[in-house]
Formats: structure tokens, sequence, C-alpha cells
């Protein structure tokens, strides 16, 4: 038992130096991180022309998180910058139909982010 725990504690500290670790689902509950590290996509597929607006909020404990909306052509259209402290998130797109991206670049990020798009 003490072998399995060892090796779970140097499991989690790999992934704490290397990516961060990550709890949760973005757009589906809240998203915890510590020390996250690089890219996450979160996709929305819309079927008719319009307004697409993901709204949320960001606690930011530390490090910094970038969230882009991206049109389905990849133009940008809407960008926020998490820091520390609490943060609301309103970032809207409009165009055709087809997938909008949001792309989030973690930058040493701990804290919370919960996202909601309204179609």
């Amino acid at each position: 038992m003490r072998v399995v725990l060892a090796v779970l504690a140097v499991a989690v500290a790999i992934l704490y130096f290397t990516f961060g670790v990550r709890v949760g689902a973005a757009t589906l509950t809240p998203l915890y991180l510590l020390n996250a590290q690089g890219q996450s996509s979160y996709p929305f597929r819309t079927y008719q022309a319009g307004k697409l607006t993901v709204t949320g909020s960001c606690q930011g404990k530390g490090g910094q998180a970038t969230l882009r909306l991206l049109a389905p052509d990849g133009t940008a259209l809407s960008a926020v910058l998490c820091r520390q402290g609490s943060w609301s998130l309103d970032m809207n797109g409009s165009g055709e139909a087809g997938t909008y991206l949001l792309n989030v670049e973690y930058q040493h990020y701990t804290g919370r982010l919960e996202l909601n798009a309204v179609y």
C-alpha cells in the first residue's frame, strides 16, 4: 500500500510540474486548475447563422489564462485575459453556422474557470 501511495504522489508531482493539475470540465462543471500550463480547446457547434455568446467567470489565484473565441474560418472574434482576482467573462461572436472554437492558453494558472454558451 505504501508503494502505491508513493507512486501516486510521484505521478501527481510530475503532472503538477509539467502540465498542471486540472479537475472538472469547463463547459459542464467548474474547472479547477493548479499550475496549469499549455492549451485547451472547447468547440461550440451552431446550426444557424446568428450570435454565440460565451459567458462565465474566472477566479485566479496566480498566473494567467488567455481565452480566445474563434469563428469557423479561424478569425478571432473576442479575447479575455484572466489574472489574479475574480472576473466575469462575456465574449460575443456572430456570423455563419459552423463550429466556433474557444482556445484557452494557460501560463502557470491556478484558480477556477466556469464557461456557459448561449446560442
